[in-house]
């Protein structure tokens, strides 16, 4: 028995060793807990392409003739679009190019008798009044710019229209004065002449007319007596853009009423029944047109030559399919041109093969009035006869 009793205290003794060995062997445990979080993704940042803003097309140059004079002593009939040509390429440039001088309240009234010249203020070329024809003020050039080396003041007695104009103000002066354009809604309600004194069938100056619809109540007293011609339409789309107003003559009020009763003062042509009658623009139109490009690109054809049957040209009047509805204002600078024709051309085998020419520049015009419609412009320029089959666009 002693035997067995010792070997179940061995036993005991080596499982016991053996559960302190592991033990002493295992990992104590931490004294805090350990959290494994997932690492954060990159960051991901989007970056836009930054694209070049488009530069603006520079603007053109404003070339100067290779010959051009000293001096310019400014003649009678002369016009700032005539002496622009004596300096400037392209005329149409001038008022970029006038620099206003300290002496002259307005640099675009120049006289008969003053002289001009190209001088440099700040580095750039300007045409320049150096002196006056009348009161004698003299300007001289220093590298800085303009320096006054003597004055004359003295009282200019002129009337306004003494000065230079823009333009040939005759060549567009019956444009301007009177109605030669009316829209059919304007036909439609004019005044317009229902009888004579005597009943007279035709009628002229101090002759005694009576009016319908005329209206008294405000204006000068004074009427227009006009003849609508014939109609003007759009070769392309074939829409009525207004009737010529052939004018007649003027007249007077004498007595309100319907019909009133108006004396004719002047006559160009006999006065017949039915023409029409519209009170007179008393405003003083205006004698500088500063030339510039329309606000949008336009593309007209010429629907009329005034006082011309199949060509016109330099200092004429066109009619043109543009108004205000696209735009069109005074002053507007538009390119005439000439569409290329169709030729056949003989070195192809075939014997129908045609060739478009390119379109040709001949000409400038600027417009000088424009209704809803259409406008009225003047031929500033032309290479060749202008015709009613060519075109006008922007510059």
């Amino acid at each position: 028995m002693p035997n067995d009793n010792n070997r179940q205290l061995t036993k005991g003794l080596i499982l016991l060793s053996g559960m302190l060995l592991l033990a002493a062997c295992a990992e104590p445990p931490p004294p805090y807990a350990v959290i494994h979080e997932p690492e954060p993704a990159p960051e991901i940042i989007t970056v836009e392409a930054q694209i070049p803003e488009a530069r603006p097309l520079p603007e053109e140059t404003i070339v100067y003739e290779p010959e051009f004079p000293e001096t310019y002593i400014v003649q009678e009939g002369d016009t700032l679009w005539d002496i622009s040509t004596v300096f400037l390429r392209d005329p149409w440039y001038w008022p970029e190019i006038w620099f206003k001088n300290p002496q002259v309240e307005n640099p675009h009234l120049i006289y008969p008798g003053d002289t001009l010249a190209i001088v440099y203020v700040g580095g750039e070329r300007r045409v320049q009044i150096l002196s006056r024809g009348a009161d004698g003020s003299v300007l001289s050039q220093t590298t800085d710019g303009l320096k006054i080396v003597k004055v004359n003041p003295r009282v200019r007695s002129r009337a306004i229209d003494a000065s230079i104009p823009s333009i040939p103000i005759d060549s567009i002066r019956h444009l301007l004065q009177r109605p030669i354009v009316v829209d059919d809604d304007t036909l439609q309600n004019s005044a317009y002449v229902l009888s004579s004194l005597d009943n007279h069938l035709i009628n002229s100056i101090n002759d005694k007319l009576y009016v319908r619809k005329l209206d008294t109540s405000s204006g000068s007293g004074r009427y227009q007596i006009y003849r609508p011609s014939r109609p003007i339409y759009d070769p392309i789309t074939n829409e009525l853009l207004g009737y010529e107003a052939l004018y007649v003559g003027e007249s007077k009020l004498l007595l309100r009423g319907d019909p009133a009763s108006v004396r004719v003062t002047n006559s160009e042509r006999e006065i017949l029944r039915d023409d029409r009658v519209m009170p007179m623009d008393n405003t003083n139109f205006e004698r500088d047109f500063f030339p510039k490009p329309p606000s949008t690109e336009v593309n007209g054809s010429i629907v009329a030559l005034l006082d011309a049957i199949s060509q016109t040209g330099l200092y004429q009047t066109i009619a043109i399919n543009l108004g205000q509805r696209d735009g069109i204002e005074s002053g507007n600078l538009l390119r005439i041109v000439r569409t290329g024709a169709i030729i056949p051309d003989k070195a192809e085998i075939d014997p129908d093969f045609r060739v478009k020419l390119p379109d040709e520049q001949i000409g400038m015009a600027m417009v000088v009035r424009s209704f809803e419609k259409m406008s009225f412009a003047l031929i500033m320029e032309a290479n060749v006869p202008i015709t009613i089959n060519d075109y006008v666009e922007s510059p």
